[in-house]
């Protein structure tokens, strides 16, 4: 089942389900108010109303999570990080359980919204990401897509410090554009197998695949739910996938031989396997 947060024509906040294939996607309204409502098992039936996709404006599938977890859970892009810090190996303590940051449920964008590059950043990045968003009794409910945009300059200054990152990231983080059930997505050992591409002004840029997790979704749920409880609506990032993201590209010789950051009036996409396309305009 694919899930959606909506506004109809009306300018009504509204939760439904799609129903159809590509020219032919029908948004059927259900009952729960909030997708919040949903997760907890209430309003699955339907009103008996439903809208052409074309005639409905999406937002972020859970637009006000109550948490948001982002791992590290992709090694090739953690070795990455580590050898620009002047690292000689990934720390070990990595290798010990998954590791994690909470970011900012405030700062939750929908399909589409322009992200704001924030004051004084000149190294804005994109992350390739899915995400896992918690139902009822701390299983996982669905995926979606997430780009968890970070201001690299910001973020290096501020973990010189021993903490973060914090302004580096909590401007935006952009989901959706739609939640999938698991049982809709191919997944083995605990990882979906899925192939995933984010695009630059509609350049592909980076294809990566997303069964190359180092730590699989249940023992990142079980990370998350040690010595407390999970919520339904809470987000889990998976981190940024190997070559996920523009930090990346430049480690390796950057985009065609030159060092790329975001700029306004650049637009990003990112992409999966029967996760949609999330985009959203700089400016």
């Amino acid at each position: 089942m694919r899930l959606v947060t909506f506004h109809d024509p009306h300018g009504t906040l509204r939760t439904g389900r799609l129903d159809g294939e590509d020219d032919d996607v029908r948004v059927v309204e259900l009952s729960a108010p909030t997708m919040l409502d949903w997760l907890r098992g209430d309003g699955h039936a339907p009103t008996g109303r439903d809208h052409a996709l074309g005639d409905v404006l999406l937002l972020a599938p859970i637009p006000e999570p109550p948490s948001v977890r982002d791992f590290y859970a992709y090694e090739e892009h953690v070795a990455t990080g580590s050898r620009l810090r002047g690292r000689d190996a990934i720390p070990q303590a990595w290798y010990a359980a998954p590791t994690f940051y909470f970011s900012n449920p405030a700062s939750i964008q929908g399909p589409g919204t322009p992200v704001r590059r924030p004051a004084g950043c000149e190294w804005l990045d994109l992350e390739l990401e899915i995400a896992a968003v918690i139902g009822e009794g701390g299983e996982i409910a669905g995926f979606t897509l997430l780009n968890d945009w970070s201001a690299r300059d910001l973020q290096r200054a501020e973990m010189e410090v021993g903490l973060g990152p914090a302004k580096g990231k909590d401007f935006a983080t952009s989901i959706g554009p739609w939640l999938v059930t698991p049982d809709e997505l191919p997944m083995r050992d605990g990882r979906l197998r899925l192939t995933a591409t984010a695009s630059l002004n509609g350049e592909e840029l980076i294809r990566t695949d997303a069964g190359e997790m180092y730590w699989s979704w249940p023992q990142l749920v079980a990370h998350a739910a040690k010595e407390t409880r999970l919520r339904p609506g809470d987000v889990l990032g998976s981190g940024t996938l190997n070559r996920g993201c523009l930090l990346e590209l430049n480690a390796d010789g950057g985009v065609d031989g030159a060092v790329r950051w975001l700029a306004p009036g650049d637009d990003v996409t990112i992409s999966a396997d029967g996760l949609g396309t999330l985009r959203a305009p700089i400016v």
